[in-house]
């Protein structure tokens, strides 16, 4: 009994030692100067130590210290950083901090792209854009990361894409244009997992795996920080483009945001038939009613440490902005015309209509960010999340007329006027994160981490039909499990770093290792979701729109990867900075990634303008989910001028069919990177300019569609997989991306409570496919594919248009912020720059070799769609000390990009908008409300 007695006291020294109880050190309040009122959340940290808290909701805070002499800095987001010095001894001082709002953003102390503590962006040598998450969402109608992001920063890139099955669901994102799957995507500066989805159809990104950002509550960030360089070297693979590091909240108290909105819009649904008599062409619509609810709570742990918990539900209504159809709906009858029979069905051509916008998707998820304090030299910390979605979406229209006639019969006795088949998605994403970091050997910092993530992706099909079960009975299946997909991730890290004061004007020193696991894996189907029950039929097999994943395509497949690395940081004089980084990384199935560096280097002309630039290489290994994916699609390819269902299938690069085309297996990406650029304070004028060049070899892409060519063996494993055709990844190309990025901000406080604030930022990007001296691709073909005359169907002009021009090739955000009392105005304009369409009817492989885009005449129906400028506006009000209300509109002037100038390229007048390329969506004006609260 006495032994347990000594074990609860020594277990009860331990808890009650990490609350350490305030005996001597400091206290205080955090307010802002010019409101009095308490800012939670703020970031108090002794200069050059481990040591440090944040404010509570009433904004007070506590620091247990030693006797001695310390530079207390205290800072929160939006506000100019104060540094006092304090002299502590024998009893608790009082030190409060009273924060004026930040007239220069370059002041942010960021955490991403040096491992060196107290880099502002002014300071940094590579660029770094700070989004205040938890302040930008006052002020905007966006519910989600990507949505957000891609109205605020210039670099990024995200549109909702339609028609287009599982991708309609895990929005895709870019960042300088290039692929989702080339930017690195870290939590809490932790390696986020990707998704399980792949990119099959025929969008933008087509081919890539991306992250699902969306996976993560807005109301859990903090911030977001943007690293626009390749970091490869510092982080690993992915980090091409640059690296995205969301930042989760540590603040206590109570907070959270309540918002509803919808899309209230006209828009041009009657094109195709209005087009040559002018009559009028808008319809009115107001649709995708969008509710959140999201819930932030936080409570201190002893001084520093803190649990802070996010739960945030968000309700997202489907759009639709179809066109009326224009071609044959019903099986011909002699004597009458198509209309007439719609007529006596009682029905007109709108209920043919298709669905063509926003998925409706219905989700919620938890965050939890904590961090214990052990001592003054060791912390804990873990987070993570679970958010789970559940979406729906349609696919084409099955017309009666296109229902194959051997089935017609029992289809037609459940579905008299065809059918819209619909794609449900059940998308559930978690990770885990613990980690323990603090003081070892005296000086040096170490951090030991381990995070674990895995999204998994399940496929529904709804108000269907598999039609080949169907040719023999009318009590066919309706409803269908199509399988799914998984990814998970494991990393282990180990990190160490010291400060070396004493070397020129200080050495930052950094090293570690990484140990990480891949595991992708398939989920095959329902039987009836993709069995042929009546080979004789010869029509498709499986449920129409996604025909489920078959037995052949289930499995589960891994791979493992050891990196180390060094990081150096010198401060040579207090004006000149120069870093460099080594990694080397080796992948258990295709070996390692050769030795990657980076050089930067900073230099300050004056306390105010800096030079910047960067040279790195980089990799991104071949994703799990690029190397085994297998699956029939169903594909929709414009043959004659109609639009003709093609079942696709993707074969590994391993297998036997990718073997007889000799394609080789997949190796990773490598890039060459090159950065130079300024900042500049010229009083209360910001600006930061840089231009870049990213060289990428071996690229990764989705071939077309080859057919078995005369191929007995082809033939056969197609039948088998239900597919007319195949294709595969492939390291088809090399890429050349360059671009320039500009910022300048400009904030001034006026008479009495004014404030304004202005923000003027543009990105410029080139990205092409590298070509011979003929100007045509160089594309790495192998001999068989040009031997048999498939290397059209190996790359093509539209696939080269995915890469150069079918997303904006610049954006340019123009943002007005003013404050008078308690009230605010945010005025945003945003310019997307034009984007080009190349028609699907022309991409023979004749004409891809004849007339290479951008290298000779363009062919007549390809189109050039317009720069648009997009405006948004919000007004709000604070109503008491703890609650802010906010009414605005995204889109306030309705406008849409340009609509398809032939009939061709419309699907028979059903796609009104390019579903290929995109700038900014086709959903119109949408006003909103919203209510924030801090307590």
């Amino acid at each position: 009994m006495k032994k347990k007695l000594h074990y609860f006291y020594v277990l009860l020294i331990l808890v009650l030692s990490s609350f350490n109880v305030l005996a001597q050190g400091i206290k205080g309040v955090v307010k802002d100067t010019k409101t009095g009122q308490a800012i939670p959340g703020a970031s108090i940290t002794v200069v050059g130590k481990n040591i440090g808290t944040v404010s509570d909701a009433n904004g007070n805070y506590s620091l247990k210290l030693q006797a001695g002499s310390y530079n207390i800095k205290a800072s929160s987001i939006g506000y100019q950083i104060v540094t006092v010095q304090v002299q502590v001894e024998s009893s608790v001082v009082s030190q409060d901090f009273v924060l004026a709002e930040s007239i220069s953003s370059l002041d942010e102390v960021v955490v991403t792209g040096t491992r060196s503590s107290g880099r502002t962006k002014i300071d940094t040598p590579v660029p770094v854009d700070v989004i205040p998450l938890s302040q930008v969402t006052n002020n905007v109608g966006q519910v989600d990361i990507n949505q957000i992001l891609t109205f605020v920063a210039p670099s990024f890139q995200s549109t909702r894409q339609a028609i287009s099955d599982g991708t309609d669901h895990v929005d895709p994102a870019q960042l300088r244009g290039l692929g989702p799957d080339q930017v690195l995507v870290l939590v809490n500066g932790k390696r986020r997992h990707q998704s399980s989805l792949v990119n099959v159809n025929g969008t933008v990104n087509r081919g890539t795996v991306g992250t699902d950002m969306n996976a993560i509550p807005a109301t859990s960030v903090e911030k977001i920080e943007i690293l626009r360089d390749g970091a490869a070297a510092q982080y690993g693979s992915d980090a091409i483009a640059g690296v995205i590091n969301i930042v989760l909240k540590k603040q206590t108290g109570l907070s959270g945001n309540l918002s509803a909105g919808e899309h209230i819009t006209n828009y041009q649904k009657n094109y195709a038939i209005n087009y040559s008599n002018g009559q009028p062409k808008d319809v009115s619509v107001t649709d995708g009613f969008t509710g959140q609810l999201g819930l932030n709570y936080g409570v201190r742990i002893g001084e520093k440490g803190y649990v802070n918990i996010t739960g945030e539900y968000v309700s997202r209504g489907q759009t639709n902005r179809t066109g009326t159809y224009t071609g044959q709906v019903y099986p011909t009858i002699t004597g009458k015309t198509d209309d007439q029979i719609i007529a006596e069905n009682g029905l007109t051509r709108n209920d043919f209509d298709m669905r063509i916008g926003n998925s409706r998707v219905k989700g919620g998820g938890i965050v939890v960010n904590a961090l214990l304090p052990i001592n003054t030299n060791l912390d804990v910390y873990a987070f993570g999340g679970w958010n789970n979605k559940k979406g729906n979406s349609a696919g084409f229209y099955r017309y009666p007329n296109s229902v194959p006639a051997a089935v017609r019969t029992n289809v037609f006795a459940v579905y008299p006027n065809g059918f819209l088949p619909e794609i449900t998605s059940d998308v559930t994403d978690i990770s885990v994160a613990a980690g323990i970091r603090g003081k070892i050997l005296t000086n040096w910092n170490f951090d030991l981490s381990n995070v674990y993530g895995k999204n998994t992706f399940d496929y529904g099909v709804d108000n269907s039909v598999n039609y080949t079960q169907a040719a023999s009975t009318t009590s066919f299946q309706r409803k269908f499990d199509a399988g799914g997909n998984t990814f998970s991730q494991n990393t282990t890290n180990f990190d160490m770093s010291r400060k070396f004061d004493d070397v020129l004007n200080g050495l930052n020193v950094a090293f570690g290792a990484e140990f990480r696991v891949d595991e992708f894996g398939t989920r095959a189907g329902e039987e009836a979701s993709y069995k042929n029950y009546n080979t004789a039929l010869g029509v498709a097999a499986g449920a129409q729109v996604f025909a489920g994943f078959l037995p052949s395509n289930a499995g589960t497949h891994s791979r493992n990867n050891v990196g180390v690395y060094t990081d150096l940081e010198l401060d040579i004089t207090k004006a000149w900075v120069l870093s460099g980084a080594l990694r080397f990384e080796n992948y258990s199935d295709f070996g390692n990634t050769g030795l990657k560096y980076k050089v930067a280097s900073r230099y300050k002309l004056t306390d105010k303008i800096a030079v910047r630039g960067a040279i790195s290489t980089g990799f991104r290994a071949p994703s799990l989910q690029q190397q085994y994916y297998s699956k029939t699609n169903t594909l929709f390819q414009t043959v004659n001028g109609v639009q003709t269902p093609v079942e696709s299938g993707t074969f590994p690069n391993n297998s036997q069919p990718a073997k007889i085309f000799g394609i080789p297996e997949l190796k990773a990406e490598t890039s060459q990177n090159y950065s130079i650029g300024a900042t500049a304070q010229l009083g209360k004028l910001e600006l930061t300019v840089d231009a870049y060049q990213i060289d990428i070899k071996n690229r990764i892409i989705l071939t077309n569609n080859f057919t078995a060519n005369g191929d007995a063996t082809v033939a056969a494993q197609l039948a088998a997989a239900g597919a007319t055709t195949v294709n595969f990844f492939t390291n088809a190309i090399d890429t050349r991306s360059r671009g320039i990025e500009a910022v300048a901000s400009y904030s001034t406080r006026l008479a009495g409570d004014h404030s304004i604030k202005v923000t003027l930022a543009g990105a410029f990007i080139d990205n092409e496919v590298i070509k011979g001296a003929d100007g045509k691709p160089a594309i790495n073909a192998t001999e068989k594919l040009i031997a048999t005359g498939q290397i059209g169907n190996y790359f093509n002009r539209e696939d080269q248009s995915r890469i150069e021009v079918a997303s904006p090739r610049s954006k340019i955000t123009g943002t007005v912020n003013y404050k008078v009392g308690k009230l605010g105005v945010m005025l945003r304009a945003v310019r997307f720059g034009e984007v080009v369409y190349l028609d699907p009817t022309i991409l023979s492989s004749a004409n891809y070799v004849a007339n290479t885009f951008n290298n000779g005449a363009k062919e007549t129906l390809d189109q050039t769609f317009s720069s648009k400028i997009v405006t948004d506006l919000t007004v709000n009000y604070q109503l008491t000390k703890s609650l802010n209300f906010a009414v605005g509109a995204n889109n306030l002037f309705d406008v849409y990009q340009d609509v398809h100038t032939h009939s061709a390229n419309m699907g028979l007048g059903r796609f009104v908008y390019s579903r290929r390329v995109q700038q900014f969506g086709f959903n119109g004006r949408y006003v909103f409300a919203r209510v924030n609260f801090n307590f």
